[in-house]
Formats: C-alpha cells, structure tokens, sequence
C-alpha cells in the first residue's frame, strides 16, 4: 500500500476531511484499494451507505463494514473525532496524553480517551521485516519505580528491564527498537537482538554483558566493549543508545508524568519508537497516513484486554 502524505496542520486537517462523508469515502479506498470486493459472493459493484458506514454489494445485497476487523471496530464515535486523535498522536512531538485528548476532543470519559490510545498505540509497531543495519548499539535500562541505595546494574528490582537497539550513524542515531524483557540473559537478549537486525548488514555493539554471549556462535558480528575497566564512561562508549534512554525517559516523565503501569509499558514503548524513526519533516508529514493505514490492517480489540495488559 503506497504511503500518502498525511494533512500538515489541523487547519489542512479539517480542509481534507470537512465531515463525515470525506471521512468515510478515505476509509473506503483504505480498506479496497484495488475496488470493492464482495465478501459473500465476490462480485465488484457496490452501493456506499455512508450514514451506516456499509458497502453494500449490488449483486447479493449483502452488506460489508467500513470499520469490521479494524481498530474502529464498531465505534458509534464520527470517524473525524478518530481521525483528529490520530492526527495529534502522529503529529505532536511528544504525543498526547489520555487526559489532554479527553479535553480536546470533548470526550465524556478519560476512560474513553485511554482505551482510543491505546488502541492506536497497538498498531504502532515497526513491522519485523524492516531490520537494523550498520554499526547498531544494544544495552539494557530500568524504567518505572523507585531508585534502590547501594543496587546497580542488572540487580535492581520493582522495574521494568528495557532493552534497546538503535543504529549509530555518526553524528545521529538512526532506526530504533526497544522490548520490555523479563530478564537480561542470553535467553532473552538473543532472540531480542536476532529479531530485530540484518546478520548480513550489521555489527552489534555491547557493553560486553554476557546477555550477549552467543551472537558470534551464530554468525553475528559482534563488539563488545568491557565497560567495567573504564567506569564512567558508558555514554562515549555507547552514545546512542545512552541519548536514546535518556530521552526516552524524559518523555515517559513529560508527556504521560510518569504515571505507565509494567504492563502497558511496552505500547507507550511502541509509541516513542514510531515517533524517533519517523522524527524527519518528511517522514512527520506521512504519521497520518501510516497511522490510518495501520488501523485498517490492525486487528480489533476490547477495552477489557487493553485494561488486562493482554492487548
């Protein structure tokens, strides 16, 4: 699916999609790029009903949902109220919170607010087959609770363990990926660090943890960097990564105040990711329209599993 760019400002934002049937008639030609295809009976003509946001085909009569098996499954919310809430997930620097959308969109709950995050938030993840390549950083970090006097490194308990691979251009950082671990073991690290690289393409930087033991067994290369020789200088050593999760967590404090449970952490985790890889002007101006695109190929889900930590 070609990636269209995405409306600028909300001013443009309203100018696209004046009312309910633009926003219909955008949808429509997301979801049958290629023409209408009647699920039932295959045939191609259709009438649009765009009050009830149907397809109805003009051979059977059956009638197929704009928003069946998308994230908009069964919203009885204007699909423009959807369409500004993704605008301003995709196009505010550091993103939107539950409560400030809740405001903005005059929502009657902030659990409404809450639930539409995250579910956008859920289709936020790069797709697998996009690797990182070149000279690509990894290293661990602890987000969420409490400091512990005298506890270092990989022994801290009461946080989450996030590990990150970002690609080291030289004067920037480039793609980046992070995952909520449960430990830093080579059982762990290694499938994290084959999922997300191109073994052709790319050398895997370490701090010579032994997470990472394994990586040259399987035809990776490989350098790690005793970092316990040289204490204290970590950041010159990895600087990307280190820039990463120092911003990272600035957001998390920023935006959302620190207020992420364990096990939501990795959708908000998704969100920064979609946002530092697509950080560019001309990248920022395609969020819209990836974001929509991703809705329409993600699955639904429910509040319960949002809330359950299973979505």
């Amino acid at each position: 699916m070609k990636e269209a760019k995405g409306p600028a400002t909300i001013v443009e934002l309203m100018e696209r999609f004046p009312d309910e049937a633009a926003c219909v008639e955008f949808l429509r030609k997301l979801r049958w790029p290629n023409g209408f295809v009647c699920p039932r009976c295959g045939a191609r003509e259709s009438v649009t009903i765009r009050t009830r946001r149907l397809e109805q085909c003009r051979a059977c009569r059956h009638q197929a949902s704009l928003t069946a098996g998308t994230l908009l499954h069964r919203t009885r919310k204007p699909l423009r109220l959807w369409f500004v809430a993704i605008f301003f997930l995709g196009r505010h620097k550091t993103g939107i919170s539950a409560l400030q959308l809740q405001k903005d969109l005059g929502l009657g709950s902030y659990k409404t607010a809450w639930s539409w995050l995250h579910k956008l938030r859920s289709a936020l993840r790069e797709r697998p087959e996009f690797r990182l390549t070149g000279l690509v950083e990894a290293d661990e970090t602890y987000v969420g609770a409490r400091n512990e006097r005298g506890v270092r490194g990989r022994r801290l308990a009461g946080k989450s363990l996030v590990a990150a691979l970002v690609e080291n251009r030289g004067e920037r950082a480039g793609s980046l990926r992070m995952q909520v671990l449960p430990a830093a073991s080579q059982a762990e690290l290694g499938p994290f660090v084959r999922g997300a690289i191109d073994q052709a393409r790319a050398t895997v930087k370490t701090d010579g943890w032994s997470g990472y033991r394994g990586l040259e067994a399987e035809g990776y290369a490989h350098q790690p960097i005793p970092l316990a020789r040289s204490w204290g200088d970590a950041a010159l050593r990895l600087p990307a990564i280190h820039l990463v999760f120092g911003l990272a967590k600035r957001w998390l404090l920023g935006t959302h105040h620190g207020a992420v449970s364990a096990k939501h952490l990795q959708t908000y985790l998704d969100e920064y990711v979609f946002r530092f890889n697509r950080r560019t002007a001309k990248s920022i101006a395609h969020r819209f329209a990836r974001l929509i695109e991703q809705a329409v190929l993600t699955q639904p889900t429910t509040y319960r599993a949002i809330s359950h930590g299973s979505a």
